[in-house]
This record gives structure tokens, C-alpha cells and sequence, in this order.
């Protein structure tokens, strides 16, 4: 009798444990797995989720189309655990496997921005003393001066400019986090120079280097970087006015160590551009290319079908070749907070590790293959750990690229 009582705590004990870890399962993948997916229209089938091989997604309703989806065909399907545990529904749609030619090629950036950024407070000196007209009105590190008394200001000259003609009482429109805020000022006039001033530093424009990730020759588009052009000081995404892409050798590489990150060095090879950049975004920078390479064309892999494991990405070390080096995939983070943290990677290449010490400055967009597919691109290193870092799905730049249309027709983000 006490053999029994004793085999059934131990079953009732097992039981509650295997309901609790089922439970933390179903939390886990609720919380992980997003509620959209895209499939190839000739998919209609349960699919599973390459990260996560314990969970299945399988029709659960019947075909619908949804209005805002055009012609794609949308259906309801449910995500399972080991088969036969529901966690959520999801959407999925169908779609067109884009096409794209993976590059990894190194580009240099030259952009000029949409208003004038605010980078740090400096200090002018008057008959009230030594003071920042800019910071007593209320004017931020981060702010983009966009016009002042009602004349646009694209550059630090047409604002110093504009100042001028203010005199000792100015307007300034400024956008801060997306909102457009006017401010009144009292510019100093400046015991120096005699000319009015508002105590601040500025940029108009930037340049840099970065990797191309693919061009889409359907439309003459490319996609590159993976992450944003941000300023320097203040970290804030640089707005775009226009700007352009041109070729570029790498003659050199710093090396680097955990701790502090290498860079890739370059020049620009010519004055003629190779490219525009239309915008700035999260995701990267996209435009259109005055060439596309006649290079193979491979499918991009949806996020689903990214696996943890080997793959290999596409960067120049050297000259203006890119090379094929091994990485693996560690983590695939469906439900990221941000648009570009998507995986997490490491550079498993000899080769590579011996070159730069890791992932290196100007490597951002190095293009992900997997399988034969495009999966995604290099966006940030680990400075602590520099043979690891992020990157970001390439169904999320395409989804950017795609909205951008042909050069003939000046099209625009959607």
C-alpha cells in the first residue's frame, strides 16, 4: 500500500511538472512567435518555424482576402506545439518569392540632410555676456532646424543666414521625435564677428562607408547597411534630404579586439555617382542604382525559414571583391523589439577572424545566405564579443525596398 501512495506522488509529481514546463512553453511561444507570416503562394501547406523546431503552423481557417492585402491571398492558421497544443493564430499571406541579387560590395554614403541637426550647445559672446541663445529657448541636442522666420534651412549657411536677417528676435521651427515645434529665440550678436549667432553646433550632411546587401533588378533598387545612418553626437537618425552612393576600394583594415570594434578602410574611386539614396530608415538605407550587376539572382527566405546553424556571408576586406566567409546563426528572434536585432550571428572563418578580429565598422550589410537563400544581413557587433553581433531579417529591408518603385518613375516610399 505504501508502494502505491508513494508511485502515485511521484506521478502526481511528474504530472504537475510536465504541465508547468508545457505552460512556460506556451508563454514562451506566445510571447516570441509574431502574429504575421509570409509564405509562397504555392505553399498551402503547415509549415514549421526553422528556429524553433518544437512548433508547427497549421491551416486552421478558411481562405479570405483581405482587403488591405490587394490580391494576396490571406489565411488564419494556427501555431501548435509538438502538433497538438495550440499557443496562438496567426495570419499568414501569400506572396511572390522575391528575387535578389546578393552583392557585399563596400559603398561609400553621402547624404545631406532634410534641416539641420543640433549636435551640442556652444557658447557666443555679447553685451549680455558669454551665453547660448539656443539653449535658454529651448532648443535640444537631437532638434532639426528646419526654418527660421519662415525660410527653409537645408544646410548650417542658409541658417547662420537666415539668423542674420532675424536679427535680435528669432522663430524657429524645430522637429523633435517627429513632432514640429516653434520656438521663440534672442539670438546673440557676437562681441567677435559682429554677427548674430544662437550657441549651437550643427550638421548638415555626412558621409561614410558601409556593404550593400542586394539589388532587386525588377525594379533597379538596392538595399544596404541594415541599420540607419545616425549621428555621430547625438545618435539620432540623420533626416534625408538627398543623397548618393559611390564605388569604393578597401585598401585597409583596423583590426580589432573585444572591447574596441575594427573599422574598414576605404576610398571613394570616383566623383560619379553610383546610385541615389532615397531614404534613411531603420532597416537601411534604399534608393535606386544607376547599374545592377548580371550576377545570380537567389531566392530571400522568409523569416520562417531561417534555421540556427551555418550560413555564410558576403563582405570586402580587400580592394573591391567581395569574399564568402562562415558564420553561424545562433538566435532568431521572430518578435523582435527593434525592426534590425533580428538574429544574433557569430564569424566562424579563420580567414575573417585573422583579417579584422571579428565584425568591423563598414560591414554593416554584409549580406546573410543560408541555404541558398538571402536571409538577412549583418547590423551591429557585440563590442565586448566583437566575433559576434546582430543582424536583421531581409524580408524587413525588402519590405522597405519594395515600396520604392522604378527610377523612370521617380517612384517614392510607399
Amino acid at each position: 500500500m505504501k508502494i502505491m501512495k508513494n508511485l502515485l506522488s511521484v506521478i502526481y509529481f511528474c504530472l504537475v511538472s510536465l504541465t508547468v514546463v508545457l505552460f512556460m512553453q506556451v508563454a514562451f511561444y506566445t510571447a516570441v512567435i509574431p502574429d504575421n507570416f509570409y509564405r509562397e503562394k504555392t505553399d498551402l501547406e503547415s509549415f514549421a518555424l526553422g528556429a524553433y523546431p518544437n512548433v508547427r503552423v497549421i491551416n486552421s481557417g478558411e481562405e479570405a482576402i483581405a482587403a488591405s492585402a490587394g490580391k494576396k491571398v490571406v489565411y488564419d492558421m494556427t501555431v501548435m506545439l509538438y502538433g497538438i497544443i495550440p499557443i496562438k493564430d496567426v495570419t499568414v499571406r501569400q506572396t511572390d518569392t522575391p528575387l535578389l541579387t546578393p552583392s557585399g560590395e563596400a559603398f561609400g554614403l553621402k547624404m545631406l540632410t532634410d534641416g539641420v541637426m543640433v549636435t551640442e550647445y556652444g557658447g557666443v559672446e555679447g553685451i549680455n555676456g558669454f551665453r547660448s541663445p539656443a539653449k535658454e529657448g529651448g532648443i535640444m541636442t537631437g532638434d532639426i532646424i528646419v526654418s527660421v522666420n519662415g525660410i527653409k534651412t537645408d544646410t548650417a549657411v542658409e541658417l547662420s543666414d537666415a539668423v542674420q536677417l532675424g536679427g535680435e528676435r528669432t522663430e524657429v521651427t524645430v522637429i523633435r521625435e517627429g513632432k514640429r515645434l516653434i520656438l521663440e529665440l534672442k539670438p546673440e550678436k557676437s562681441k567677435e564677428d559682429g554677427i548674430y549667432k544662437l550657441g549651437i553646433w550643427t550638421r548638415d550632411s555626412c558621409a561614410g562607408i558601409g556593404t550593400l546587401t542586394y539589388y532587386d533588378k525588377r525594379n533597379m533598387t538596392y538595399g544596404g547597411l541594415g541599420h540607419s545612418v545616425c549621428d555621430a553626437d547625438t545618435g539620432a537618425l540623420l533626416p534625408l534630404s538627398r543623397g548618393e552612393t559611390v564605388p569604393v576600394c578597401i585598401n585597409n583594415v583596423v583590426k580589432g579586439v573585444n572591447g574596441r570594434p575594427g573599422e574598414l578602410c576605404g576610398s571613394f574611386m570616383s566623383a560619379s555617382a553610383s546610385g541615389d539614396i532615397l531614404i534613411n530608415t531603420d532597416c537601411g538605407v534604399f534608393g535606386h542604382a544607376n547599374s545592377v550587376p548580371n550576377s545570380e539572382k537567389i531566392p530571400m527566405a522568409f523569416k520562417q525559414e531561417i534555421e540556427l546553424g551555418n550560413a555564410v556571408i558576403l563582405t570586402t576586406v580587400n580592394g573591391m571583391t567581395p569574399e564568402c566567409f562562415g558564420i553561424v546563426i545562433e538566435k532568431v528572434d521572430y518578435n523582435s523589439d527593434t525592426s534590425v536585432k533580428n538574429m544574433v550571428i557569430r564569424i566562424d572563418d579563420d580567414r575573417l577572424l585573422q583579417k579584422t578580429g571579428g565584425i568591423v565598422q563598414g560591414m554593416s550589410g554584409s549580406p546573410i545566405i543560408q541555404n541558398g537563400k538571402l536571409v538577412g544581413a549583418v547590423t551591429h557587433v557585440f563590442v565586448n564579443d566583437i566575433s559576434r553581433g546582430y543582424a536583421v531579417f531581409a524580408e524587413n529591408m525588402y519590405e522597405i525596398s519594395v515600396g520604392l518603385g522604378t527610377a523612370e518613375s521617380g517612384g517614392q516610399a510607399a
